[in-house]
């Protein structure tokens, strides 16, 4: 029953995919495809920090506005297991998109300072200009995203569904088509029994408490 349940889940969220991928392209912003691994944490147990990996897909808005869903899986959650969840959460990018054509106008304030200056000067502010421009393009690729977790949590005597609230915010350095982030996140079980094999463990509100770090890598489509 509770396969049936995880089934499901996987359902609605290829479902709900499949819906978004109907919407009108030319309003798109990207999608993207991010696999990442780090390390998972329960603050108030006496647990260690254990391996995280996850695999999403994100498809946004030029208003920055998208949706993310995918799969995860946690080496120990809590110390009572293996635990595979499917994510699904809204998000928000702090950056659009310029649908504008590029200006290949004449350029009259840069022609008069190559007349002015030095070839030399003249590398040199075009070499500040775009650390300026990198520098500036990691501080707007900022995303924040909301969502929750359904799963299953296996071994140890555990044999239970379970799910999570999930709060994060995504860090990304764009490389051409490639990104690579900084996603660190807050988890909360919502679940607050979880079947132990003939008997429930109930978790305080302390104990449910999770925190991850992740380093990812994405390729936009």
């Amino acid at each position: 029953m509770k396969r049936q349940i995880l089934c499901i889940c996987v359902g609605l969220v290829a479902g709900c995919l499949g819906a978004f991928a109907q919407g009108r392209d030319y309003e798109r912003l990207c999608n993207e495809i991010e696999a990442s691994v780090g390390i998972q944490v329960s603050p108030n147990m006496n647990s260690g920090a254990y391996l995280r990996t996850d695999l999403s897909y994100g498809y946004f808005f030029l208003n920055g506005i998208g949706v993310r869903a995918g799969a995860t899986y946690a080496a120990d959650m809590l110390d009572l297991g293996e635990a595979a969840g499917v994510p699904i959460a809204f998000a928000w990018k702090t950056y659009n998109i310029d649908k504008s054509y590029p200006d290949d106008t004449f350029d009259e304030e840069e022609y008069n300072y190559m007349l002015n200056h030095s070839y030399d000067d003249y590398v040199r502010q075009e070499i500040a200009s775009g650390v300026a421009g990198f520098l500036t393009r990691i501080a707007s690729c900022v995303e924040v995203d909301a969502g929750v977790t359904p799963g299953y949590l296996w071994g140890r005597s555990a044999d239970s569904f379970y799910m999570t609230g999930d709060l994060g915010m995504r860090t990304t350095w764009s490389i051409g088509p490639v990104n690579l982030s900084i996603k660190p996140a807050m988890h909360y079980l919502l679940t607050q029994n979880i079947n132990m094999g003939k008997y429930q463990k109930k978790l305080s509100p302390a104990e449910r408490w999770q925190i991850s770090v992740m380093f990812g890598l994405s390729i936009m489509l």
